[in-house]
């Protein structure tokens, strides 16, 4: 069986892309190479690695929405977190029943956490 091993983001300054994914979403720097253009951060189920574009790691234009969602058992809980370094972040009702937390990194990559369970 076939599982993810990372989930890859395109940003422009791997330093700042770092400490906005740990402030917001409470990640932690496994291994970081800012003269490679990458980083990986541990605290999801799947690592996240973040890369700067034609660098090695990928060439995805930062911004825009991913082809992902995370999810979260607690996203009144996550939201206050999140709110100290995304202003934009906001829980949405969406039109299935389900709920979302979504807001932009600071590279305009738009994240979407949904409620698990």
């Amino acid at each position: 069986m076939l599982g993810v091993a990372l989930l890859k983001v395109p940003v422009t300054d791997i330093d700042r892309a770092v400490a906005f994914y740990e402030d917001a979403l409470g990640l932690a720097a496994r291994f970081v190479a800012a003269e490679y253009g990458w980083a990986q951060l541990d605290g999801a189920s799947v690592v996240i690695a973040l890369y700067v574009p034609g660098r090695g790691g990928g060439d995805r234009s930062p911004g825009g929405s991913f082809d992902f969602h995370l999810s979260h058992d607690r996203l009144d809980e996550l939201l206050s977190t999140v709110r100290r370094a995304a202003p934009d972040a906001a829980i949405h009702d969406n039109d299935d029943g389900s709920r979302s937390l979504e807001f932009t990194d600071p590279d305009g990559n738009s994240i979407k956490v949904m409620q698990r369970g």
